[in-house]
């Protein structure tokens, strides 16, 4: 008796949740815009150097204020040192560029009463300003050109993660996770068609998007050591001047990690379910 009971139960709570699910509304969409890199080789924050960003989402629209939204983007963005408008990271004379693949997970909250519904004459807003707040896991994979060549920077070990005797520092992973924040305005143009603007800022897990964090190693713990592409790679400063790559010194800041951010235009489907008047609303 008791086993049936529960089962009556459970079977009563899916089909409340199931119903509850189905009084949501459904949208997909997508995506398209800039994306950019903040970190080691951009510390002030600079915006001048954009890459790009497409992506896809799924929102649920749970109620006129709250809503959950799960995405991903597809990026590229890079930056050098000669971009810099500090003299010694010039001389640095470092650079990078990434693809990058970024799974996320938000909860929306509007500022308005969002109703999209309105020729069915419900009280609401057809445009809002709204927050975000989420998660995500990124994947990355930072390379730089050399001599008309592209190399991947992280199996080079430039900062001494290949060198087994070298105390202190581990090959890094190729994907991270962040916490990730933003605003945005979205706009109801006609019956399931609507719009938006997204900014989202990314504060990630990881220091090395641009592969650059600690210090500069002894030759002897790179790859091939002065014979090998990470010799030429750790330290591009004697490519313009003088080599300032000795040992210990700071090549990147372990301050903080790298982050990242995105500028979307947003178009969007959103399945409306057909209004059914309630039995004598017209008397």
């Amino acid at each position: 008796m008791i086993i049936r009971f529960l089962f009556l139960v459970s079977i009563t709570l899916c089909s409340r949740i199931q119903s509850q699910i189905l009084e949501m509304e459904h949208e997909v969409g997508l995506s398209a815009g800039a994306s950019h890199y903040f970190g080691d080789l951009n510390p002030n924050l600079d915006f001048q150097r954009p890459g790009s960003s497409l992506g896809a989402f799924y929102r649920l629209n749970m109620d006129h204020r709250f809503a959950l939204r799960a995405g991903f983007n597809r990026m590229n963005f890079g930056y050098k040192d000669e971009y810099s408008g500090f003299e010694q990271n010039k001389q640095r004379n470092l650079s990078f560029n990434s693809n990058v693949t970024d799974l996320h997970a938000l909860l929306e909250f509007n500022f308005l009463k969002f109703v999209k519904n309105v020729y069915f004459n419900q009280q609401g807003w057809n445009f809002t300003p709204y927050l975000t707040l989420g998660a995500g896991v990124f994947f990355f994979n930072p390379t730089t050109d050399f001599k008309g060549q592209t190399y991947d920077l992280q199996p080079l070990g430039t900062e001494g993660q290949n060198d087994e005797s070298y105390v202190g520092n581990s090959r890094y992973n190729l994907f991270s996770w962040s916490i990730n924040y933003g605003i945005g305005m979205k706009y109801h143009i006609v019956r399931n068609l609507s719009c938006g603007l997204d900014f989202q800022i990314r504060r990630t897990f990881t220091d090395y998007i641009d592969d650059v964090s600690g210090s500069y190693v002894p030759i002897i713990s790179l790859p091939g050591e002065d014979k090998g592409i990470a010799y030429d790679l750790y330290d591009r400063s004697k490519e313009i001047g003088p080599a300032i790559g000795i040992p210990g010194r700071s090549r990147g800041s372990k301050r903080g990690a790298d982050d990242y951010a995105t500028l979307m235009i947003t178009f969007s489907w959103t399945f409306i379910k057909p209004f059914c008047p309630k039995e004598g609303s017209y008397n």
